[in-house]
């Protein structure tokens, strides 16, 4: 019996395949160089960058020692070179066909060695932790910040938010108000503690991914490979434990269930998403028309009257859902006034205020001063306005057609747009971006931002460990493309990785094969044989040797 149809026989026991699944990923070279990275990743994150100033590492010898002076350096370069190390691995794991299904193994290769380092390149996993706190004593956390606490729960947070108010959904902060009374009141222990909804949302994300792919007449695997093994999702929705895993997990189930034609429980999922980031309730959209019936052949692109009903009725469905979460919550619509919050920080990553921020600057020293006062805001105004355009002309002209690609879209406008940009939002969409149609250019340029986003996280935060650890980051950054390894960016179809055959829409196999009777059984077979591949269910032969019996 073959590796792969171990891992697929009915007969063998979970645990079984998972060891033989587990097995087959470790013995591939690329899964093993990634685990590799995530282990120097935990390693360089031991230092006061990450660490509460009182933390259990100090009294561990050698690891002690990356706490103080060129140790920290040392920690720092370690943790980029294991971020890079990460990042080349990836892109050699482009899938291939060999017949070897090793995305959710190498998923759980990858993070077990971050599972115990504090959070990562983000301090809001402290954030969560003292509101969950605040909530825990019956208090608002929509209207006082992490700062009324004081001590410990206070200490790690980021002085940008330490007196601002929650701007997450009620079911958000209620989990983490759960996760700190899980963790007995310990604010450390708390902060790690918020990996456990990332982990069961990359779970539901990495089951459900792949079958959602399919139902598209897209690839599974690449769906699987860009957006759940992508380092970017290992590093800060695992590594950084932000909520955003959650929204996109029950996103993610939400669309699973539309393709199944379950209006109100699709709906339902999307009520749960909003309840813990609010952006998540445009997602009713994608989910109405995936549940409508499909019209006749010369209707595909315009909106019908079955279509308007599905959607307001998953509207309908998604808001009642919300408003019952919120009263089940007790916590109340606070967070309507807390939205500013995330805009309250200057962030130069999104483009809005990043070219304000100039704007402002040149009219300051044109010794225009009103009008510079104005440049940040009127900025982000224009972007927020030209998304509203944007995504109503999507909605009208390409969603009908398009539901699922539209829905990526907007989520990828949103963030561009926001007054606030953060590498992990880039993940709303970027993560189901595999169940759309990437051509090569977009590959490649969904590639080079995974790299930049990657490295960006450790440069930042290496400041933290002082500018020779900047330095150093810089550095080791720039020898990286100078030396070549950067290549992989560029080259992903080489021979020694070759990509697979590019997806295609449901229905648009036959064009290929022709009308015949032969090309429309070999469409539905291979179709059958791609589901079976990422379902579980018994091997089913290669499109060529289907083609050969044909004759």
């Amino acid at each position: 019996m073959t590796l792969t149809s171990a891992c697929r026989d009915p007969e063998v026991g979970t645990a079984a395949r998972w060891r033989d699944a587990v097995g087959g990923a470790w013995a591939i070279p690329a899964v093993r160089e990634g685990t590799l990275g995530s282990c120097f990743i935990f390693v360089g994150s031991l230092t006061p960058a990450f660490l509460p100033e009182d933390n259990a590492f100090t009294h561990v010898w050698l690891l002690r020692e990356l706490q103080h002076g060129a140790g920290r350096v040392l920690a720092t370069a370690v943790l980029l070179l294991g971020v890079l190390i990460l990042l080349r691995a990836w892109l050699r794991l482009h899938p291939r066909d060999d017949g070897v299904d090793i995305g959710r193994a190498t998923l759980a290769l990858w993070s077990l060695p971050l599972l115990l380092a504090p959070p990562l390149f983000s301090s809001d996993a402290y954030s969560y932790a003292a509101q969950g706190r605040i909530v825990a004593q019956g208090l608002d956390p929509y209207v006082l910040g992490p700062g009324f606490l004081g001590g410990d729960f206070a200490e790690q947070v980021d002085p940008l938010w330490f007196w601002t108010p929650a701007p997450y959904g009620p079911l958000a902060l209620q989990v983490q108000h759960g996760i700190v009374d899980l963790m007995g009141n310990n604010p450390y222990a708390s902060a790690v503690g918020m990996r456990l909804p990332a982990i069961a949302a990359l779970v539901v994300i990495a089951l459900l991914l792949p079958r959602i792919a399919t139902a598209l007449g897209r690839d599974p695997r690449f769906a699987l490979w860009l957006g759940v093994l992508n380092p970017l999702t290992v590093l800060h929705l695992l590594g950084g434990a932000h909520n955003d895993a959650t929204m996109i997990a029950f996103v993610v189930l939400a669309l699973w269930l539309a393709t199944k034609r379950r209006l109100v429980l699709a709906s339902l999922s999307v009520a749960l998403a909003a309840a813990v980031k609010q952006p998540a309730l445009v997602a009713v959209i994608a989910v109405g028309l995936l549940c409508a019936p499909a019209p006749s052949l010369s209707r595909t692109a315009a909106w019908t009257r079955e279509r308007v009903v599905h959607v307001a009725a998953a509207t309908a469905v998604a808001l009642g859902g919300f408003a019952a979460i919120t009263a089940a919550t007790g916590l109340g619509y606070g967070w309507i006034g807390a939205m500013h919050v995330p805009g309250d920080v200057r962030t130069y990553l999104a483009p809005s205020t990043g070219l304000g921020s100039l704007l402002e600057l040149l009219l300051h020293l044109t010794r225009h001063q009103v009008a510079a006062g104005l440049a940040v805001p009127v900025a982000r105004i224009v972007a927020l306005t030209a998304c509203a355009l944007v995504v109503g002309w999507l909605v009208l002209r390409r969603a009908p057609r398009e539901p699922v690609t539209v829905l990526v879209v907007i989520f990828l406008l949103i963030v561009v747009s926001a007054p606030s940009l953060h590498p992990w939002y880039v993940l709303w969409g970027g993560l189901l971006l595999g169940l759309t149609s990437v051509d090569t250019a977009r590959l490649r340029c969904a590639t080079w931002l995974t790299a930049l986003f990657a490295c960006y996280g450790v440069i930042d935060f290496s400041v933290h460990n002082g500018l020779v650890a900047f330095g150093v980051s810089g550095g080791l950054a720039l020898l990286w493309v100078a030396t070549g390894h950067d290549r992989e960016l560029v080259h992903l179809g080489t021979t020694q990785h070759p990509r697979r055959r590019a997806p295609e829409p449901v229905g648009a196999a036959s064009s290929r094969t022709g009308s015949s009777p032969v090309g429309a059984a070999l469409s539905d077979r291979r179709r059958g044989w791609r589901k079976g591949r990422t379902t579980g269910s018994r091997v089913q032969p290669s499109w060529r040797d289907l083609a050969e019996r044909e004759g």
